[in-house]
């Protein structure tokens, strides 16, 4: 399993005998130790720890504080501990599985029950840890358009009234542009759709490269994107970000055509702001981006225009 454990105990002798015995299973990959809980939170801070064997009373910072400590904290809340302790009442066992302990041993612990648990505790934690990943999957998954790679619609509106709550709240102003291809009905009727699925995933791409770390890019549907760029001082600031975008689209080559030559395209662009003493829901937002957007393309396509 290539795991890494770490034995905690302010006796060496012990550590020492835990190693011995915990050594003779070639899945665990490497060992730590420390004396004593705060020592334990150090090395946890820049190691990747796997388990925890932890002595009940130590110095500095005892099993039920390390415990305590470890499950406040996200990064290591999900560490498995195992309690060794020579003290074998009910009230100890029930404080540390309280607290967030997986097991609890009582010293001395025999080497096969010791090897028997440890290998039960590494188990669950590689479970646990395909649970996580497969979580974050399925959420990332909720999130993001396949195609292109950028948010959905659906996080698109959680986003914008998250955003408006801020606009409120901190003074700034916040925009959004809403853009589309030109003709791309044409481009899947002339290269078909697998062409036309390249030029929206590479369009997406760009539109991530162009903007900033904290704008916000979405495939609206379809052959439609809409950009919210909050923390604008000035509608101005927006009108640079889609100029820049337009130019960017405008110079990428996507892919060749039949004929050998550099495949391009143009988008329409409609840009609408909401001043902070005027932001209310965001479907107002996303109305004035769209009026704008058809304004766009009344005018003849491959420009942009502000609500």
């Amino acid at each position: 399993m290539g795991m890494n454990v770490l034995i905690v105990d302010d006796s060496k002798e012990t550590r020492r005998e835990i190693l011995q015995t915990l050594r003779k299973d070639k899945s665990l990959q490497s060992f730590f130790e420390a004396g004593n809980g705060l020592e334990a939170l150090r090395l946890i801070s820049n190691e990747k720890v796997d388990l925890i064997l932890t002595d009940l009373i130590m110095p500095k910072m005892d099993g039920f504080k390390l415990i305590e400590t470890l499950r406040k904290d996200e990064r290591f809340s999900d560490i498995p501990v195992v309690l060794l302790t020579i003290r074998s009442n009910l009230e100890d066992r029930v404080k540390g599985l309280s607290l967030g302990a997986w097991d609890f041993l009582v010293k001395p612990v025999h080497p096969v029950e010791l090897n028997a648990r440890v290998k039960a505790m590494l188990r669950l934690k590689e479970l646990q840890d395909k649970l996580k990943t497969r979580v974050r999957q399925l959420e990332r998954l909720a999130i993001i358009d396949e195609l292109t790679g950028l948010y959905n619609k659906k996080y698109l509106i959680e986003f914008l009234r998250r955003e408006i709550n801020r606009s409120k709240r901190f003074g700034f102003m916040l925009s959004c542009v809403m853009l589309d291809v030109d003709h791309f009905k044409r481009i899947n009727d002339t290269h078909g759709h697998v062409r036309g699925d390249r030029v929206l995933k590479e369009l997406g791409g760009l539109l991530g490269n162009v903007i900033r770390n904290y704008d916000f890019a979405a495939r609206y549907g379809g052959d439609e994107f809409t950009l919210v760029l909050p923390q604008q001082s000035h509608p101005l600031g927006a009108k640079d970000m889609a100029d820049r975008i337009h130019q960017a689209v405008e110079k990428h080559s996507f892919g060749k055509t039949a004929s050998g030559h550099a495949m391009r395209v143009t988008v329409s662009m409609g840009m609408a702001t909401l001043m902070p003493e005027n932001a209310n829901e965001y479907e107002t937002l996303l109305e004035r981006a769209d009026k704008a957007l058809y304004k766009a393309k009344s005018l003849g396509r491959n420009r942009i225009a502000v609500a």
